[in-house]
């Protein structure tokens, strides 16, 4: 399952001066209920994703960690 690093959002959001959910979605061009429902732990889309990591120039497997339970994909 698709885990935001939202810890990791919110300290980059709040360096760049944006402390609501209504700060993240107007530097990432997306909806505030998106963001909303992000931080009460929803599943992003890729796009919602995509546009908070390049909002916030954060590398997309920062802001989308590993997961533990993922298996592994055969090489």
């Amino acid at each position: 399952m698709l885990r935001l690093d939202t810890a990791l959002l919110k300290a980059k959001a709040s360096e760049k001066g944006d402390v609501t959910h209504e700060d993240i979605a107007r530097r990432a061009g997306i909806e505030r209920s998106v963001v909303t429902r992000i931080f009460g732990g929803n599943v992003p889309t890729l796009v919602n994703v995509t546009a908070l990591a390049w909002a916030y120039e954060i590398p997309l497997d920062e802001l989308v960690p590993k997961s533990d339970n993922l298996a592994e994909v055969p090489a």
